[in-house]
């Protein structure tokens, strides 16, 4: 049962309605926490190749009248991921900048490569009408390593299902725009959702209790902006972070 339930959880990453998740069902690419466990690295728009066709070597006699070939070495090409460009992303990317960080891109049937390699990443031009996107690069350092069974080393991430402004308008004083409320929800569902502020004295942002839990008062306090975290957490998970830039006018 509990295998069933993490594969149809994998699958979700296809089918949760959310810009930071990825397209990709069954398959993801996971980075190795503190606690050993793999998990939801990067919502990406492809996971990246693993290994690469063997050099061809020619080799000639003197005599024959065609020349012939042999396998050469395998090479471990960088891999380069598209991915979306907004706060949550860039968060998780300038944390790991120019660091080694081990990988695992897990496949549907829980079989996967694992390899460590350094991350770097830039911001695409942008073109009228189209959306803010980036390229992820892994420099790998080691060579991809097969793993036939990788539901031990997984974790499953806690993540929000609902929708989540990137930047919203509040107004200082008191009426209809002085606050703003979310009814957040997750899957897992019963995760548990914790919201704080980076500037309290601008915008305040608190979690309801009993039947409201789910949720999220964000309150105008004065004019300036503010950053607002809403952590997805649950035992057994991995956390995820969303944030909205609040304008407070």
């Amino acid at each position: 049962m509990e295998k069933l339930k993490l594969n149809i959880q994998m699958f979700a990453y296809n089918t949760v309605e959310d810009r930071a998740l990825s397209e990709h069902r069954g398959s993801a690419l996971l980075s190795k926490k503190a606690n050993g466990k793999y998990s939801l690295f990067l919502p990406v728009e492809g996971t990246g190749e693993n290994g690469s066709s063997p050099a061809q070597l020619d080799k000639t006699a003197i005599g024959n009248k065609q020349a012939t070939s042999v396998e050469g070495r395998k090479e471990n090409p960088q891999k380069n991921l598209p991915f979306f460009v907004h706060r949550d992303n860039l968060n998780i990317l300038e944390g790991v900048e120019g660091k080694v960080v081990e990988f695992l891109r897990l496949l549907p049937d829980f079989t996967g490569f694992k390899y460590s390699g350094k991350v770097s990443y830039m911001i695409n031009n942008t073109d009228v009408g189209s959306l803010e996107q980036g390229q992820l690069t892994i420099t790998p350092e080691t060579s991809d390593e097969y793993v036939e069974d990788c539901y031990d080393l997984v974790e499953d991430t806690a993540v929000f299902t609902s929708a989540i402004d990137e930047v919203i308008e509040l107004t200082a004083a008191s009426g209809d725009n002085h606050t703003k409320v979310y009814t957040l929800t997750t899957d897992p569902a019963d995760a548990t959702i914790t919201s704080s502020s980076a500037a309290t004295g601008v915008a305040t942002a608190t979690m309801g209790t009993s039947a409201d839990a789910n949720k999220c008062t964000i309150t105008a306090v004065a004019v300036g902006s503010a950053i607002v975290t809403l952590t997805a957490a649950k035992s057994g998970y991995n956390s995820f972070k969303r944030t909205i830039l609040v304008i407070v006018k």
